[in-house]
């Protein structure tokens, strides 16, 4: 009888250890988080990027309830950061700001990429998205876009065109084959390189993010001829778009959002990408992104985010097959 005792009684806290197993992973995933969470950034201290991360990851982690604290990992074109955010355990504490360059325009510039994209990565939520100028020297004889192109389109490569990254010279690319003209093309390291030789006359035109040719227009050192968004842009209410200007296509922003390991857990994905999204609601990250990014709020979720990148993945791999889009 003892023996038949002990073996129920064996057997019963057996199956009680086995209910607490079975439990522990759910209860696991509710806790989530448990512990601070990572935000990465793939650019250094000090950057429009690097604030706008600082900015939503103060929010989330009001909206978390848990602490947040922001890396800098610059270099190698976001690959750096991206390593970081990989080798990391998929599990939500590590958040990864995503832009064109990681998502879209390095697998397309990089035989030797050690990542996938869309194998390796998911889109969470989007921040902000802002529109270039095209913009030339104050002492520049062109004043409008109809000026600029009609040289470049009667002699190829006597008009000159900089930029300062790999998104802006698909740009450039783009607007050449939208244009039917060809730049004789100049690329840089630093958008101040490329102000700098716009106002000397070294370059006749560049393409510039708002935020940094806003200040030189208003001084008067630089011109507008034309934005590359849909629409015109707040800050430069009397400059055309592309599109008016005769391109009817034509439009070109560079987006910042947010993601995580591909692997990461539906729930934790899924808390993050609410919270973002509170996020970026809030008033202080929306007069950020208005008033000194000089971008516009532009705030979608995951289905939408992953459907931004899967159509500007396809458009470029279209221009990629007609132009060399690597620079090399």
């Amino acid at each position: 009888m003892k023996t038949q005792r002990t073996q129920r009684l064996i057997g019963a806290i057996l199956g009680l250890l086995a209910a607490a197993c079975l439990q522990a992973p759910a209860a696991a995933q509710q806790a989530y988080p448990a512990h601070p969470v990572r935000f990465i950034v793939p650019l250094g201290p000090g950057s429009g990027s690097d604030t706008i991360t600082r900015l939503a990851a103060k929010e989330v982690a009001t909206e978390l309830g848990q602490s947040t604290f922001v890396e800098n990992k610059p270099g190698g074109d976001a690959i750096l950061a991206v390593q970081s955010l990989l080798s990391a355990p998929a599990d939500g504490y590590s958040v990864l700001m995503l832009s064109p360059s990681s998502m879209v325009i390095n697998p397309l510039i990089n035989d030797s990429l050690p990542y996938d994209p869309q194998r390796d990565l998911r889109p969470l939520a989007t921040a902000l998205r802002s529109a270039a100028v095209l913009v030339t020297g104050a002492n520049s004889p062109y004043k409008t876009y109809a000026d600029a192109i009609a040289p470049a389109r009667k002699k190829p490569r006597t008009v000159s065109m900089a930029s300062y990254s790999h998104h802006y010279r698909i740009g450039a690319l783009m607007l050449q084959q939208a244009a039917s003209v060809e730049f004789n093309y100049i690329p840089y390291k630093t958008p101040g390189q490329v102000q700098t030789d716009l106002m000397g006359g070294q370059v006749d035109l560049a393409l510039l993010d708002v935020g940094g040719a806003v200040p030189l227009i208003a001084s008067g050192k630089g011109g507008a001829l034309a934005v590359t968004g849909k629409e015109r842009h707040p800050q430069l209410a009397g400059v055309p778009t592309l599109r008016e200007s005769g391109l009817s296509d034509y439009d070109l922003y560079v987006w910042i959002g947010f993601g995580v390991a591909a692997k990461t857990p539906e729930p934790a994905a899924k808390t993050l990408e609410a919270a973002l999204l509170k996020a970026m609601a809030q008033p202080e990250s929306r007069n950020y992104v208005t008033q000194n990014a000089g971008a516009e709020v532009f705030t979608v979720g995951s289905k939408e985010f992953s459907a931004l990148i899967e159509s500007e993945r396809k458009r470029y791999q279209q221009l990629a097959k007609q132009v060399d889009i690597s620079g090399r």
